[in-house]
């Protein structure tokens, strides 16, 4: 007489008979290899036989799943083992529900049972605890192992839940702030064509336009990780950069009570370049001169114009202390102290360096105050 098929929206609902599961686990608990991969492999690890169903566990997923005795979860399956509000559901609980075929998990331990083989899966599931529901997100790999004779999943898992948080809310935020900008580039350019010769209505259009330039980029650089692939190089002149780094400095509030003295060639210079990238670079230069100035104090920008480069100096009066000059560019390093600082000086090196291809550099004398050095080749 053939076995009752049970029904399954999924996975195989069948179960390992009862004395054959604790053979299972006395074997496994006895074995040296298996022993030895639970207590050495960083992370969370579950073994798992042919039936989904728990036969060995590591410290670090009972702690995981805040249980202290792992006789609490060998022979449960995975989603049961971690609360997911679906591991009761019909028709025959986790691996078999409608909810199951698109979970990582289940994905990655079928691929391994069915198929033989390794797979990596992003599972999120809800998960359920003294009454509360949390949303989690688990990276799963699927391991197909032959000890023996005998196959076992080996379960990798790791809690990506911050990571994917912080994914998300970076995604909401590209999508939401371009939204509202759009709004402000149509409400702009209302405005210039009301008054198509006011300085002010230009300005608040070119602002909102480099806005939306700028947080594409970013959006794009989020995206694929891939910097030079996204820089958008091109001829442009010292005229435009100018353009652009006035779009930056000339309404910031650091100018206020401080004079900024800027040099730029009389003959626009050519470059081969992505002048919103320079303009990144030169802003953040002055913005950090800016600040490090008393009121009233003076801030210079030069422009040298080489034959196979233009060289961009920003001096203030202020001293930076040598103990701090060898670590001026590290990345979250900064003079001041507050948390969240220590980005203007390292982007000037990333985006100036990494993406531009130029050089930044500066000099510090307690006589002669800080220069900041740009120099960017032509092509």
């Amino acid at each position: 007489m053939n076995p009752q098929v049970i029904e399954t929206y999924y996975a195989p609902a069948e179960r390992t008979e009862r004395r054959r599961l604790k053979d299972q686990i006395a074997a496994l608990s006895n074995n040296m290899i298996m022993s030895t991969l639970l207590k050495t492999l960083a992370g969370l690890l579950v073994v798992l036989n042919e039936e989904r169903q728990i036969v060995a566990i590591n410290d670090a997923f009972l702690a995981a799943i805040g249980v202290g005795d792992p006789e609490e979860v060998l022979g449960l399956r995975l989603g049961e083992s971690l609360r997911c509000v679906h591991a009761q559901a019909p028709p025959n609980g986790c691996g078999t529900t409608p909810h199951c075929g698109t979970c990582g998990a289940a994905i990655a331990t079928m691929a391994a049972i069915k198929d033989n083989q390794t797979q990596e899966q992003v599972c999120a599931l809800s998960t359920q605890s003294d009454g509360t529901v949390n949303d989690v997100c688990l990276l799963i790999k699927g391991q197909p192992v032959l000890i023996d004779d005998q196959r076992w999943i080996l379960i990798y898992a790791q809690d990506v839940t911050q990571q994917q948080f912080w994914i998300n809310l970076e995604r909401v935020f590209f999508h939401d702030i371009n939204n509202a900008l759009s709004s402000l580039i149509g409400y702009s350019e209302l405005l210039v064509s009301d008054l198509p010769h006011n300085e002010t209505a230009l300005q608040v259009r070119d602002a909102a336009a480099r806005i939306h330039s700028e947080i594409a980029l970013q959006r794009s650089l989020s995206k694929h990780k891939d910097v030079q692939g996204l820089i958008r190089k091109g001829p442009c002149t010292t005229a435009e950069i100018k353009r652009e780094v006035d779009l930056i400095i000339k309404g910031h509030q650091q100018l206020r009570q401080k004079h900024l003295i800027e040099e730029w060639p009389q003959t626009p210079q050519t470059l081969n370049t992505d002048p919103i990238l320079v303009s990144r670079v030169l802003g953040n230069m002055l913005i950090n001169a800016l600040e490090a100035s008393p009121a009233e104090g003076t801030v210079r920008l030069t422009t040298e114009a080489q034959t196979d480069a233009i060289v961009w100096h920003v001096w203030n009066q202020a001293h930076i202390h040598e103990s701090l000059q060898k670590r001026i560019f590290q990345r979250h390093f900064s003079t001041k102290s507050k948390f969240g600082r220590g980005l203007g000086t390292y982007s000037m090196k990333l985006l100036g360096e990494l993406c531009l291809r130029g050089q930044v550099s500066f000099t510090s004398e307690l006589s002669t105050g800080t220069t900041f050095t740009f120099r960017l080749p032509r092509s």
